[in-house]
Formats: structure tokens, sequence, C-alpha cells
């Protein structure tokens, strides 16, 4: 069994709970954190679905303590991550995250457990991630992970002092003043100012510095302001150079993500004992991929080309050019140029 807490987080898609429960199911966490929204008050479908989520909660068969904080409001994607994260952190020092869309490779598991005990005393590291995001594995240079200044939350991990270290400045406490708002814009205690050296793009230093000042929360969600805090902490992310954990979660259920025709990469093991890297610095090569990947998903220009063009099909031929070799070894090229500038 696994001894490291598994929470999953879900809403109104119960296929994609199943599929990742069944993952979860075959390496049978000893604890496991249950996080469900409310339904939406004007979308007639969301309790039935929302019903049916939880329902495959109850499909746990194997000897486990289980926790459920399935809220009777819908708190919004913020919300629902935040404050849950928030109870899951004042009952336990460390966990695995699973958002109902993200199913890992059975590998991810002890990959997170062996990196959460090396790292857990290391006030240098934030997190561990299980998606890379398209990173080139040559760019890992025959290790088994790197660090960076942000990775994905497309499963992942981290300890409960960095969350509160987190959350102690970065106070939103998500009240909604009517059923179709997004809830409280970000608050800080103190600026988000990313430390020096930790992004290495001005496209990155763009993309986050827009970010910290925006009250959007769905363009610059929670995930956005947990990487914010830190690199203003100097902090680390870990990188996994496997992409252990498949996104499936892009169709026309999709909360704020829907993107017709879009895949990710699929879900490959770990190969154990890992290569760990020499030392915790980070890995600038690594980080601009992964400040490239921001911008062409996120940045200005992929904003713009969303709204421009309309046709699915269309917008699926311009994503694989954007995303084609060619593509992306010139915008390295132009990335390595600006950071010389």
């Amino acid at each position: 069994m696994l001894s490291t807490p598994v929470v999953m987080v879900a809403f109104n898609r119960p296929h994609l709970v199943r599929r990742t429960l069944a993952a979860v199911r075959q390496v049978a966490p000893e604890r496991v954190f249950l996080i469900a929204d409310g339904p939406r008050p004007d979308r007639p479908d969301d309790a039935t679905l929302c019903a049916e989520t939880r329902a495959v909660f109850d499909e746990i068969d194997w000897p486990c303590q289980v926790e459920r904080r399935f809220s009777e409001v819908n708190l919004g994607v913020e919300g629902n991550v935040e404050l849950g994260l928030d109870w899951v952190f004042s009952q336990v020092p460390e966990a695995i995250v699973l958002e109902d869309d993200c199913t890992p490779d059975p590998t991810f598991f002890r990959y997170v457990e062996e990196l959460l005990d090396r790292y857990r005393d290391d006030d240098r590291v934030w997190q561990v991630s299980g998606n890379r995001h398209g990173v080139p594995r040559r760019l890992y240079k025959g290790d088994s992970y790197a660090f960076a200044s942000w990775a994905s939350v497309w499963g992942w991990a981290t300890w409960g002092d960095r969350w509160q270290r987190h959350r102690a400045v970065f106070t939103r406490d998500h009240v909604r003043r009517s059923a179709t708002d997004a809830g409280d814009a970000p608050v800080r205690t103190r600026p988000a100012l990313p430390a020096p050296g930790t992004l290495v793009t001005r496209a990155g230093q763009r993309h986050f510095a827009e970010a910290a000042r925006s009250s959007d929360v769905v363009t610059h969600g929670w995930d956005k302001h947990w990487w914010l805090t830190v690199m203003t902490e100097g902090g680390l992310c870990i990188a996994p150079a496997n992409n252990l954990v498949v996104n499936g979660g892009f169709g026309a259920d999709a909360t704020h993500g829907y993107s017709p025709g879009r895949e990710d990469d699929p879900a490959e093991p770990m190969e154990f004992p890992m290569k760990h890297p020499d030392r915790v610095a980070l890995d600038v090569d690594v980080e601009r991929e992964l400040e490239l990947h921001l911008n062409r998903v996120g940045g200005p220009a992929a904003r713009f080309a969303r709204k421009l063009i309309k046709s699915p099909r269309l917008r699926r031929a311009a994503r694989a050019a954007v995303n084609s070799r060619p593509a992306k070894s010139a915008a390295r090229a132009a990335a390595r140029m600006t950071q010389r500038s």
C-alpha cells in the first residue's frame, strides 16, 4: 500500500474520475482525501453529474481511511482547489494531488514518494510534478528530472509547510457575491516579485508579471499564483524527464480548458533507480523550454489566435504548425538571443 496520502479533486465528470480512480486503486493508498465542488445553479445538468461523480468514489474498495470534503454550493475551480488543499494540509504533512482528468502511470507514485522523502527537509524545493509539458527528454542530460521555477500541476505533490507558506501570503478566501461571480480576485499580503534568475526568457517574465497584477481568475488561476509564491521565495519545482501523468480533460465538459482536438502526451513509466541531478539548482535549458511552452499555449498570440480562429479544424492545424519541430527550434533560438541581449 502507498503510505503517502492521495488527494482527488473533482467536480462533474464521473467518467474521468472513474479512470483516475482505477489508477489510484493499483497502489491502494492508506489515506485518501476527496474534494468535490458543488453544482452551478445556472446549469441544470450539474446536480445529476455532481451526484454521479461523488457516487464513483463509493467504488473505493481497498482498506483505507477516506476523508470527504463535498461542497453543497459551487465554489469554482479556484475555491475548490485552494480551500480543499487548506483542509488537506491542516491534517497531513505531505500529499499527492490528482485532479479528475489527470491519470498517472503506476510508477508516478513511487517517483513522488522517493522525491518527497529526499527533499522533505530542503526548503528550496516546493513541488514534485508528474507531467513534463512536452520538454524534450534530451534537455535532461540523462537525469530523471530537473529543477525549474515552475512545473505542471497535472499530477503533482508538495509538503504541507510549503502550501501553508504560500497561503500565508496569498490570502484569497473565495467570497462569491453571486452564483455567476468568479470569486475574490487574488489577494497578497506582499507583492509577488520573482527572485532574480528564476525566469530566463522575456516572455516568461512578461507572463508572470501579468499574472501577478491580474484580477482574471480564469486566465491566471490558482496554479499561477502558487508558482508566483515559489518564484518570489526563490524556490524550485521538480520537472520529470518522463511524462508520468496524462491530462485527458480537454473535452467539451472542461470548465476552463476546452480545446477541441487537443491531446496530452501519453503517460510513460519512470525508470528506477532514478538518476538525480548533481545539485539542487535551476536547469536553465528545461526552464526556458517550459516558459516557451507557457507562452505557446497561454501567451498573447495564443489568446489572440483563439479569438480569431473559430474553426476547431483550423485551430488544430495552427497548433500543429506552432508545435512543429522547426517552429520550436526557432522559438528556442529567439529565446537564446533575447537572453543574451
